[in-house]
């Protein structure tokens, strides 16, 4: 299969799920009695093009199916009414058919059969093929218009990604293009057209940013399908709206938070919702309300589920109220509000994972509930992981960085209390505890001096304050990746390359909140205080992928160099003896790690350094070549553990 034929493979795909889902939508309000002559022929539209485009392509079993609901909706709109009968093997034919669009075979021959018995059953005659007696496309209903209707292009998720990082790594060299020269310019024409350029730059940056965003209507109009299957299931009725779909959220949250959502939706059915004997009892109607409404707040979106049944019980609020959140209750592991295991709930294994995966996202969740009345659950979630707001900070000459979603304010530093034997802070009458950044980070602590600034974390829960030495201010940032070396530390959000070309790690305020005794991502290696701290050269070509192991080993206790490829690494060891460990990229430019590894190993006087080779190759060619060059240890990204890396780095520099 060529590269353009899996192009128009997949270009099929997703307008032919534009359609299963404009399909599925428009089902469920036939069936709910909410809709009438115009959804008919919607569905009609989109069955057809799924079956044109499907044909096309060399998809018959699809198109067949297609066809035949096609068959069913032409008799019903001929009829003047939707068959209620219709809905749930329409509803079924919709799933055959996503699956039969991403590659499943022999699945539709049952479901062709049943609806053209069911098209039969309601003519008191055998149907006769769909050729002879459905109108050509010519005769039917035109499409929407789309005339002046705004055009959309799909971009591969991955070229929208490589362009915020060649325009974040343009605004970078641009400011400090500024930097350098700005102390040579008069101002005038000079200044005027540097600031033009930032003007520009930013405007780019915001426009490739928002081309990450989109409605939560793509992963809401699932939904209604699921609450109303799950409730059938249960012996429920349910009525569901939705508001808000138009609100943009990052493309990368949305594709992790669907599930996120239908966890709730899940529990709102099986915890909340009583069965409609129990809600007339009660006084309340027979079907249950679910509501999901969005909205943004600031830099974040909140996503509120809400129903209308049972709520928690009283014991649970007041066991909420002792603990200072109901959220965390019901996040126990294991917990659950079932009186008894069903495929829907009792297993306890709900809400924990929900308020694991928005935590995960630089989200909270928060839960309020009334007796009687139902639960509220509110997600609450940055609108882009690409562009943060956040508040830089110096601790021991390094920049760091905390979203301002969970900042509270900024206070100094004055008088102490202790709570529970360790520092806290008096913040309106409430004890906040006080930690040193450094304590929270696993790079060692000290007693936060007076007047120095602490920063109050805040989450529905709890409160931190975390000290530090300096506030740099308030800056929105460019948020990349911590790369495959570094993707499995904790307690890391990211990082943002600043104007002055360093980069300020991104703290994940949920871990400093979580465990504030207990340390996060690296651990100081030990040093004798005597002792000169270990040095070690860092190589690797691409400029945030040296700068991140730098500024991580250089929190972790270690004093780094850097070097864009072999041959300056090289240099930089011929100019300092005081180099005691390498850590090499492979790939690389002018000289590849590989060849640096064995001009090392010829140096007479270098030629025991130690030497870490990091990096993707983790063929059995590479290691081999590796090994046979005299590395002291070879790490492949893609299984790297920093722990280890430590412990290797602590091994071969004998400390």
């Amino acid at each position: 299969m060529s590269a353009t034929d899996e192009e128009i493979y997949e270009l099929v795909r997703q307008e032919s799920g534009d359609c299963l889902q404009r399909m599925e939508t428009n089902l469920l309000a036939l069936e709910s009695g909410s809709a009438a002559g115009e959804e008919m022929d919607a569905i009609l539209r989109d069955a057809h093009s799924i079956k044109g485009s499907s044909a096309m392509v060399g998809w018959q079993e699809v198109a067949t199916l297609a066809s035949a609901i096609e068959d069913r909706m032409e008799q019903a709109r001929e009829r003047g009414a939707f068959p209620m009968e219709f809905a749930d093997p329409l509803l079924r034919a919709v799933d055959i058919l996503a699956r039969g669009l991403h590659g499943e075979s022999g699945i539709a021959a049952p479901l062709v059969a049943e609806l053209a018995g069911l098209g039969s059953r309601t003519n008191g005659e055998a149907a006769q093929p769909a050729s002879d007696e459905r109108p050509s496309a010519e005769q039917r209903p035109p499409a929407t218009s789309t005339i002046g209707a705004a055009a959309t292009v799909r971009i591969p998720a991955a070229k929208v990604d490589r362009m915020l990082d060649v325009v974040g790594e343009t605004v970078l060299y641009h400011r400090r293009l500024e930097h350098e020269l700005g102390s040579t310019l008069d101002g005038g024409q000079h200044s005027s057209v540097l600031d033009m350029g930032e003007r520009l730059l930013d405007g780019l940056q915001d426009s490739v940013v928002q081309m990450r965003t989109l409605p939560l209507s793509t992963i809401t109009a699932r939904f209604p399908r699921a609450i109303r299957d799950l409730a059938a299931q249960e012996g429920k009725e349910t009525e569901m709206t939705i508001s808000g779909a138009e609100t943009q959220l990052d493309r990368v949250i949305l594709d992790g938070i669907s599930e996120t959502i239908v966890h709730v939706l899940r529990n709102a059915v099986a915890h909340g919702i009583e069965t409609p004997e129990q809600r007339e009892s009660v006084g309340k109607p027979r079907a249950g309300r679910i509501e999901l409404h969005a909205e943004q707040r600031g830099g974040m979106v909140a996503i509120a589920i809400t129903d209308d049944g049972r709520g928690v019980s009283p014991e649970l609020l007041a066991r909420a109220e002792q603990s200072g959140s109901l959220v965390d209750i019901l996040a126990e592991t294991g917990f659950s509000t079932a009186e008894e295991v069903s495929d829907a709930a009792g297993r306890g294994v709900g809400l924990d994972a929900v308020k694991l995966h928005v935590e995960s996202l630089s989200g909270s969740l928060d839960v309020r509930s009334k007796p009687g009345r139902g639960t509220e659950v509110t997600l609450l979630l940055p609108v882009t992981l690409a562009l943060m707001q956040v508040l830089l900070f110096e601790w021991d000459g390094h920049p760091f960085a905390l979203p301002m979603s969970s900042v509270g304010r900024v206070v100094a530093v004055t008088d102490t209390t202790s709570l529970g034997g360790r520092s806290s802070l008096d913040i309106e009458g409430e004890a906040i505890p006080l930690s040193d950044l450094g304590e929270l980070i696993g790079a060692g602590s000290q007693t936060p001096a007076k007047h120095l600034p602490a920063i109050i974390l805040e989450s529905p829960a709890r409160r931190l304050a975390v000290a530090c030495d300096e506030l740099r201010g308030e800056e929105e940032v460019v948020i990349k990746g911590l790369g495959a070396l570094l993707a499995g530390v904790p307690g890391y959000l990211g990082a943002a390359i600043l104007g002055d070309g360093r980069i300020a790690l991104v703290l994940d305020p949920t871990h400093l909140l979580k465990a504030p005794m207990k340390a996060i991502g690296f651990d100081r290696p030990p040093q004798a205080p005597e002792s000169r701290p270990t040095q070690v050269l860092v190589v690797d070509d691409q400029f945030s992928a040296r700068e991140l192991q730098r500024s991580i080993l250089e929190t972790a206790g270690y004093r780094v160099h850097v070097a864009r490829d072999g041959r300056e690494a090289l240099r930089q060891i011929g100019e300092s003896a005081d180099i005691d460990l390498v850590l090499t990229d492979v790939q690389m430019p002018e000289m590849d790690g590989f060849e640096l590894l064995e001009a090392i190993r010829a140096d007479k006087q270098h030629g025991s350094l130690p030497v870490v080779v990091v990096t993707t190759l983790g063929d059995e060619q590479s290691r081999r070549r590796g090994a046979e060059a005299g590395a002291d240890a070879y790490v492949v990204k893609q299984e790297f553990d920093q722990q280890a890396l430590l412990e290797t780095i602590d091994r071969l520099v004998g400390m």
